[in-house]
């Protein structure tokens, strides 16, 4: 399948928002290198009203301006990404990509991830946010659910914690084989299992203890109704990849259900809540 490639030149600061935008476009396999964004998306998803989108937030935003829209090959993505990805702390966790031979302390838990083109890598600040939360949250023995996987990096530091058992889904392929990888590298394969699809694949599964959503705000917005309904009674819902703009629309949506926000934790421009059902 061939992909396009996006180049545009976007201030360091303004990045973030213009990976949540493109995000909700269905791109993916962003790299940052100084002023300069590149992103990519599948050749077929993408449309006009995408390139119509895409020049009006180029246009409206300061010193930005497009560099290059181009069609490239499927290739090995990360031939790219290797000099860039280093190890880094996040929480409790140490994570590198599975190229580094560096060695966590004593006290740090490893995760090893082989990012190929799947989003969740820890550099980006809702894999953080997520990562910091779950150092906070006791997973022994619980059932655990990560809607949009990825690499399956939430997943498998839930299995690291002590989680029972662990499901991760995603619609796209490379992310069901990367995660699926992951697991295997990280050894939690025995307790985590990897679906390709929907919540489509866990709607006759038991209640989860801990649900993960690392995805976007039209998505939780749209599929909220089925992470409360598959959330235990004492249970934790986590949601990321919330620009701190959407905190007003999600609030609105969640006053709809008998749950409650109890926590709240930000980066830069965005931000992670954890609800639970109200007792």
């Amino acid at each position: 399948m061939n992909y396009l490639k996006l180049v545009v030149t976007v201030p360091e600061e303004t990045q973030e928002y213009v990976i949540a935008e493109l995000m909700d476009m269905d791109f993916y396999g962003f790299e940052q290198v100084g002023n300069q964004l590149i992103a990519y998306v599948e050749k077929p998803r993408f449309n006009d009203s995408n390139r119509e989108s895409i020049e009006q937030m180029i246009a409206r935003l300061p010193g930005a301006k497009f560099v290059e829209f181009s069609e490239v090959a499927e290739q090995n993505w990360n031939e790219s990404w290797e000099a860039s990805i280093q190890p880094q702390t996040i929480g409790d966790f140490f994570v590198r990509p599975t190229w580094s031979e560096k060695e966590p302390n004593g006290e740090q838990i490893l995760l090893e991830i082989d990012p190929k083109m799947s989003f969740g890598t820890g550099y980006h600040a809702t894999t953080r946010l997520m990562l910091q939360q779950l150092s906070k949250i006791k997973c022994q023995g619980k059932r655990v659910l990560d809607a949009g996987t990825g690499t399956g990096i939430l997943a498998i530091a839930a299995c690291k914690l002590g989680a029972s058992h662990a499901i991760g889904f995603d619609y796209d392929p490379w992310c069901e084989k990367n995660a699926t990888e992951n697991a295997l590298i990280n050894n939690v394969d025995s307790r985590l299992s990897i679906r390709l699809g929907g919540f489509e694949t866990v709607e006759d599964e038991q209640p989860f203890d801990l649900i993960l959503a690392n995805i976007n705000r039209n998505v939780i917005l749209e599929f909220i109704d089925q992470m409360i309904s598959l959330l235990d009674r004492d249970g934790k819902l986590c949601l990321s990849g919330l620009l701190r703009t959407d905190e007003d629309s999600v609030m609105q949506k969640l006053s709809e259900y008998p749950v409650t926000v109890t926590d709240k934790q930000t980066e830069d421009e965005w931000m992670l809540l954890q609800i639970e059902i109200l007792k």
